[in-house]
């Protein structure tokens, strides 16, 4: 009688489990309800939406559906699931499709510019603004990469040759030199987690902004740190220590000259001359809203350790200018170090805006300089600069067109040359003047043109100097470009009716690792 009993409770059994074993779930599209989805199907990333819907419709999913079983526990009506089932997901599948052609019909359609690759908590500031392939404070971390570690190798290579004619007071017999010129920077960038990232760069010099070279024999005299930074970000906030660049200091400039990295004569003196700051210190953003993005970067430190101290005038006998001062002591201490009784402090409030087809950016960059930190009773030099700029692009029937100006205004006062302990009544002045324009005919190449003024006034001294640059490039790859270049330098100076300079053609091969 057990063994009867037994038998009639295994049929019924048998029979549920029948239907199973016969149609796979890989057939009918359901599983077993405890089994889970697998981890990279939980939730698409936005980038990866449409590939993983698709893939979701091309095979079954992997869900058990509750109200189904309870209502054919048999199996009879799965086929009818199934049925529904792929249904739904050739619908899906469709509709993921069209989704594809539109986004792909919107690509083919929009401006190249708005394409490049957006720098971090910068709101619409990209790396294309900053030719020279540099790594910014603002460089986001690859999207692809949000957790973990991460690490990639950065930077630029170039050189060639360049043509020089000399123009030169009477009495002045300096020879034309035709250099070949190089320039390499290499770094690494990398990140933890989603909210930290880092960088390392350094350079192998021009060698002097004639590009006379700075190379030894088997070697590189004259290698530079240029980017040495930690930064954070979260929430719209960001945070940069280390060795970093103020975004907002450097002008906008034409992307066809940059042959060289903007480290020559004719494309570097006007960008620092304007501001363009780089150096140890701090840096701190917030994103407001979409458009517009409010910085500020600080600094306290000597003034070679800043690039915008350049921005200050006034005789400091010998020196033109108080950088140089600092700078004379490099390589003649026993250290080699620069001249440690000199301090800055330097801050810099920002505001950058981006939108569809214009950016823009305006900064007051404020500093107190001390030169003679072991006397109490000297007097500091303090001063401001202001600075905007802005750059529009637009598409035209010969490619995308894109116009830029920027301006600034420095006034600071002037000590005795001779005493620290004196500030003259006088203020020096200064101001500069930049505008260009680039045609990009094809994808990058394209034909730019850059004209830079800077103009400087102190007691008793007038100078005017001009910078032009006329410039093309051709991409042979993707990383790879040629470029031709014709440069020219005027100086005007007061009480000297010759105007001298240098006329520069280059020819160059760059590759870009970005």
């Amino acid at each position: 009688m057990r063994l009867v009993l037994a038998s009639l409770l295994l049929v019924p059994s048998l029979a549920l489990a029948a239907p199973e074993i016969e149609m796979p779930a890989e057939q009918v599209g359901l599983a077993p309800a405890k089994e889970e989805p697998p981890p990279a199907q939980k939730r698409p990333t936005p980038k990866a939406k449409a590939k993983s819907t698709t893939t979701t419709a091309q095979k079954p999913t992997t869900a058990a559906d509750p109200d189904a079983a309870a209502a054919d526990p048999a199996g009879a009506t799965r086929a009818t699931s199934t049925a529904g089932a792929h249904a739904k997901a050739t619908t899906t599948a469709a509709a993921d499709d069209a989704e594809v052609t539109k986004a792909a019909a919107a690509d083919a359609t929009k401006d190249d510019n708005a394409d490049a690759p957006q720098t971090g908590n910068v709101a619409g500031a990209r790396i294309a603004d900053r030719p020279e392939a540099d790594v910014s404070v603002t460089t986001p971390a690859p999207t692809a990469k949000p957790r973990g570690k991460w690490i990639e190798p950065y930077g630029a290579i170039a050189g060639g040759v360049e043509m020089q004619s000399l123009h030169q007071q009477p009495g002045q017999n300096t020879g034309t030199q035709n250099p070949t010129v190089a320039i390499s920077r290499l770094g690494l960038r990398g990140g933890v987690g989603s909210h930290v990232t880092f960088a390392s760069e350094f350079e192998a010099s021009l060698g002097g902004p004639l590009g006379y070279g700075s190379s030894v024999w088997e070697g590189q005299a004259a290698i530079a740190i240029r980017d040495q930074f930690v930064r954070y970000e979260h929430s719209g906030f960001a945070v940069a220590a280390g060795r970093i660049d103020d975004p907002a200091s450097f002008d906008f400039v034409s992307a066809h000259v940059a042959d060289l990295l903007l480290s020559d004569l004719y494309t570097r003196d006007p960008l620092l001359y304007s501001g363009a700051d780089r150096g140890n210190g701090l840096w701190l953003s917030y994103l407001l809203g979409t458009h517009v993005t409010l910085g500020l970067t600080a600094h306290s430190t000597n003034p070679t350790g800043i690039t915008g101290t350049l921005i200050i005038g006034g005789k400091l006998q010998p020196f033109d200018r108080p950088f140089y001062l600092a700078a004379a002591q490099v390589g003649n201490s026993q250290n080699n170090l620069p001249d440690q009784n000199l301090h800055i402090y330097f801050a810099s409030p920002s505001v950058i805006g981006h939108w569809d087809h214009l950016d823009a950016k305006a900064e007051v960059q404020m500093y107190s300089l001390d030169t003679q930190e072991a006397t109490m009773d000297d007097q500091t030099i303090r001063g401001y600069n202001f600075r905007i700029g802005a750059r529009a692009w637009t598409p035209t029937t010969i490619g995308k067109a894109a116009v830029f100006l920027n301006l600034s205004r420095n006034v600071n006062e002037i000590l005795d040359p001779t005493s620290s302990k004196y500030r003259l009544p006088d203020l020096f002045h200064s101001y500069t003047v930049s505008t260009g324009v680039d045609v990009d005919y094809h994808n990058k190449n394209g034909v730019g043109f850059e004209y830079a003024l800077v103009d400087t006034r102190e007691p008793d001294h007038h100078t005017r100097q001009h910078y032009l640059n006329l410039g093309t490039t051709y991409w042979i790859e993707d990383s790879l470009a040629i470029g031709v270049r014709a440069a020219v330098f005027a100086q005007q100076l007061s009480g000297e009716g010759m105007t001298t300079g240098s006329r520069s053609l280059f020819v160059t091969a760059r590759l870009v690792l970005d």
